[in-house]
């Protein structure tokens, strides 16, 4: 058969299976949008809704919803409706007649019945998914509000929405089953790069539930709703190749499914709630710092920790300063500021921790000046709060190296290979995505504050970095106060700068875009293995004595001779995700109106540092 055959053959399937998948869309979202759903199934109908997002996925990588955009490339290019063209249409009708016979069935019954739609529910999937609270990309909003404009106009009876008499849950979680095994099959039928490029979409819209889950219920209906998925997922005899894919798909909802709990937990921590980590009291008496814990000027220093069996073991601390409250001072009081430090520790001492969360175990904190008299010269230099942490257990590292900064590796004589710089940026971007993705932001990010512990042959792993530094890390909401970090110039080179504005009442509240530009300045220190200053070519005794000058390195990074630069040492990849970080704005799909404390605009956030970030860096291949 010529080309041109081949192609005219691939394009009628691919019509005829967007027919049909049409048909497919109406029947599952007047299910999804079934009125009187009971609330103590609601997780079944997020279930469904995953599901429905793993068809959507599907057609997009494959190419048949670009099809009814008029853009015939990308079915060409699959290849999937010419190789498995009556396979194809096969599962795309047994899912149109799955969800036909179903609802047809639950009618017959009387369980479902018809009722005028008299919110336009279904003429507006905007409307159904924020109150769902799922995330709902335009192509995807707008192919199902053509479908639904088009049911309508084909109906004898109009606009009739669905509404639950009375709930089959039996039979509810049989078509899910159903439903996700032809899930499977459509999946299994696509070659392994489009089966990963599924995998990845799905996950980015799975993170955006997350983001725009709050309440301790609809966190709790989410793990219940990946449970399911997990304890139903499809026997049917598949590849090695499409089981390797199987067991990656359900990595990542078990991951999705810790990260839930673990966020269901940030939520419910509470002031008066002190079951947590150890306490000041308790902590300060078991705590033995090392000679460094004297200075000042130190970010962390080793400590033994006395346990009441009378067994030591090795730790460090994370200090926090704090000052006295004066009246008319712009930071948060000291009560704020040990409560905050408290629910970190109880965030960061919280099991399981997901592993792609690259942060320490907390075991609690303390208060260096304990009692005394903050007039004493001591006490003031003592005014800190110090989180003890647990050194990883892993039986290759070195018990007794301290930890050691990116800071301090960047000053050292040579530099690691370009893979391994690659695989450190993945690993602290990721950790950042997730760390938002719980409703926290970090506040600190720099190379100071990533950290390593060494092998017991002396190297380091730089996949496995650890995110530290949390002394003004605070919850993303927008009732939080900003604990505005001190005029640090060395720090103020990670900072954005409408976060470092020389007056308090003119910086803006610090907000996840702001972490993700410390992050794009990170990847141009990995980049060029060397601190941020010698990149740039600046003095810090300069910088101190003249703060504008770290309020114009956002500038200087986005010149031409630098961007280019990044992507001489580290290609076109990663110097195109760098820029974005350090540009934001649009660049980061936000707008002069955007509140990143808003869910819906935190999830897009969310979706775009992944798919134009995260992915990308961890997708090269040298």
């Amino acid at each position: 058969m010529d080309p041109l055959s081949v192609a005219g053959l691939a394009i009628g399937v691919a019509s005829i299976g967007l027919q049909v998948y049409t048909h497919c869309v109406q029947g599952i979202q007047l299910l999804v949008t079934a009125a009187n759903f009971p609330e103590d199934c609601r997780y079944l109908n997020l279930r469904l809704r995953m599901e429905q997002q793993r068809l959507f996925a599907w057609s997009e990588t494959s190419g048949l919803l670009a099809l009814d955009a008029n853009d015939r490339q990308k079915i060409l290019e699959s290849n999937t409706f010419i190789l498995h063209r009556q396979t194809v249409l096969d599962l795309l009708v047994q899912v149109e007649c799955l969800f036909k016979e179903f609802r047809e069935q639950q009618i017959r019954y009387r369980r479902l019945q018809t009722i005028p739609d008299d919110d336009h529910i279904l003429q507006q999937p905007e409307k159904d998914a924020a109150e769902a609270s799922f995330p709902l990309p335009t192509r995807r909003r707008d192919f199902i509000k053509k479908a639904m404009q088009s049911l309508k106009a084909s109906s004898k009876e109009g606009a009739l929405r669905l509404r639950w008499a009375s709930f089959d849950k039996a039979a509810f979680e049989l078509l899910l089953a159903k439903f996700s095994a032809l899930n499977d099959s459509m999946t299994n039928i696509l070659d392994a790069r489009l089966q990963v490029e599924i995998h990845h979409t799905v996950q980015d819209t799975n993170r955006g539930v997350l983001q725009l889950h709050h309440k301790i219920a609809d966190l709790s209906r989410l793990v219940m709703a990946l449970n399911l998925k997990l304890e139903t997922s499809s026997a049917l005899p598949v590849s090695p190749m499409a089981m390797a894919q199987k067991r990656a798909n359900a990595d990542s909802l078990q991951f999705l499914s810790q990260l839930a709990k673990f966020k269901a937990f940030n939520e419910s921590i509470e002031s008066d709630n002190k079951a947590a980590p150890l306490d000041e009291a308790t902590a300060i008496s078991m705590i033995e710092l090392g000679s460094a814990g004297e200075d000042v000027d130190l970010p962390r220093c080793d400590a033994i920790l006395r346990l009441p069996d009378g067994q030591a073991r090795k730790v460090w601390v994370e200090w926090k300063e704090y000052d006295r409250q004066r009246p008319g001072d712009m930071s948060p009081p000291k009560e704020v500021i040990v409560e905050r430090v408290w629910k970190l520790a109880a965030l960061l001492n919280h099991k399981p921790k997901p592993d792609a969360f690259r942060t320490p175990h907390c075991l609690g904190f303390f208060d260096k000046a304990g009692d005394g008299n903050a007039d004493d010269d001591e006490d003031i230099l003592n005014m800190r709060l110090g989180l003890v942490f647990e050194r990883p257990l892993d039986n290759d590292l070195d018990q007794n190296l301290p930890p050691i900064s990116l800071r301090e590796l960047l000053q050292l004589p040579g530099k690691p290979r370009v893979t391994e710089r690659v695989k450190l940026a993945h690993a602290i971007s990721n950790c950042l995505l997730y760390l938002h993705a719980v409703n926290w932001l970090h506040k600190g990010l720099r190379s100071h504050n990533i950290i390593f512990f060494r092998k017991t042959n002396g190297t380091i792993d730089y996949s496995k970095p650890y995110l530290s530094g949390f002394d003004f890390s605070r919850p993303a909401r927008p009732d939080e106060m900003t604990d505005f970090p001190g005029d640090n110039a060395e720090h103020n080179l990670y900072r954005h700068p409408h976060a470092q504005s020389p007056n308090p009442e003119q910086r803006q509240r610090f907000k996840r875009s702001f972490d993700i530009y410390s992050l794009g300045v990170l990847m141009v220190e990995i980049a060029h293995w060397a601190p941020i200053e010698r990149v740039l070519g600046l003095d810090l005794d300069a910088v101190r004595w003249k703060p504008s000058i770290a309020l114009r390195v956002r500038e200087q990074l986005l010149a031409e001779d630098q961007i280019s630069a990044l992507g001489a040492c580290m290609g076109e990849i990663y110097e195109v995700a760098a820029r974005k970080c350090i540009a934001g704005g649009a660049e980061l799909g936000l707008s002069e109106e955007d509140d990143e404390t808003d869910s819906a605009v935190a999830a897009r956030l969310s979706m775009v540092l992944h798919e134009n970030v995260v992915k990308p860096l961890g997708d090269i291949r040298i």
